[in-house]
């Protein structure tokens, strides 16, 4: 099984999360296109393309108390700021995908003693 990690740079500093438990339910793809539909008298329909967007949405059933959630939380703050990072879906491969947090808050809720839960929605950096 792959375990993920993210990546992403503060003062010349690369840092580094290494997930202890990979991501539950993570979709294949997830595309969200904004496009505008018309409808002629006629019914032929004309349809104006703007982007279609592509996030990657996982829910991390356990992080453990300690070290792994102040880890996250540590990358959490960045990412609320806006800040661009690296996913790795293998941590022991070179490719990546670069995103943003999608959404403004962050909530790793209880679950279990010693055991929090929590989901996240990335959005592709377009270049």
């Amino acid at each position: 099984m792959a375990y993920p990690k993210i990546t992403w740079t503060t003062g010349g500093t690369v840092n580094t999360l290494q997930f202890t438990y990979p991501p539950t339910q993570v979709a294949a793809y997830n595309s969200v296109a904004t496009r505008h539909d018309n409808l002629s008298s006629s019914g032929v329909r004309e349809s104006i393309l703007e982007r279609i967007d592509n996030f990657l949405e996982i829910t991390m059933a356990a992080v453990l108390s300690g070290a792994d959630v102040t880890n996250w939380n540590t990358f959490m703050q960045y990412a609320l700021q806006g800040g661009q990072f690296s996913y790795y879906p293998d941590s022991s491969q070179a490719a990546f995908t670069n995103y943003l947090l999608e959404g403004t808050t962050w909530n790793a809720a209880y679950r279990a003693p010693g055991l929090y839960r929590f989901k996240l929605k990335f959005r592709q950096v377009v270049t």
